[in-house]
């Protein structure tokens, strides 16, 4: 299984890349409120895309299709079939490579959020990304980011704790080369990132605490995490 993940998921991501395209997701309701790198984080009043199979693949209709993705995702590590089905059913998932840009028009999205996604970028790629919030937000949208924090990483190591530190921190993957994280920030990068780009009141924020909507569930990494939120 573990080999023909290795295989398959490149290439349908790949394939779907190219046939579906970019296009402009539109939504309903007076604020929108995109989740960029969903994974099964997904609410149904909000725009949830994610390059994942379940994205992809994921069936509200045909629960076959789903005990199949239940399996090749690895989501039977974090939610019984059950769970992931009723999530799949629940809510509306897009599919769409986010490192080439954000598949809504510009000006259009009262709030993004994103959690532990950014570090899956190489430093280009996540330049380019905040770009993309930028364009896509509102004037005085919200965005607000999760990311492992890597003064957290600092603690573990000077802590006598290396092994914890890399493997969370510095995470590898033989399997899926996304699931690797390509780059790491502390508040001080981060914030750096976020102004040079055109960002105005750059928070550190807490789990759970800020001015974004809903992140009572969004929110799911009280430890070693860093929270910003930002206005364009």
């Amino acid at each position: 299984m573990k080999r023909i993940k290795k295989i398959l998921i490149p290439f349908v991501v790949f394939l779907a890349d190219i046939f579906i395209g970019k296009r402009n997701l539109k939504a309903s309701g007076i604020k929108i409120k995109v989740n960029l790198g969903c994974g099964l984080r997904c609410l149904p009043d909000w725009i949830n895309i994610d390059a994942s199979l379940t994205a992809l693949f994921g069936s509200r209709r045909f629960g076959f299709i789903n005990k199949l993705l239940y399996r090749l995702a690895g989501s039977s590590a974090y939610y019984s079939f059950e769970e992931f089905d009723a999530i799949i059913k629940k809510n509306e998932l897009h599919f769409y490579d986010l490192r080439k840009g954000i598949p809504l028009l510009a000006g259009s999205a009262d709030v993004l959020y994103t959690s532990h996604f950014l570090e899956h970028l190489n430093k280009n790629d996540a330049k380019k990304f905040i770009k993309e919030c930028y364009r896509a937000l509102k004037p005085r949208g919200i965005l607000r980011i999760v990311v492992p924090d890597l003064e957290a990483a600092f603690k573990k190591y000077k802590e006598g704790k290396t092994e914890e530190m890399l493997d969370t921190f510095f995470y590898t993957s033989d399997t899926y080369d996304f699931h690797m994280h390509k780059y790491n920030y502390n508040f001080q990068t981060l914030k750096k990132l976020l102004e040079k780009t055109g960002f105005v009141q750059v928070k550190k924020q807490n789990y759970q605490k800020g001015e974004c909507p809903d992140i009572d569930f969004l929110d799911i990494y009280p430890n070693n995490s860093l929270y910003v939120e930002t206005r364009k």
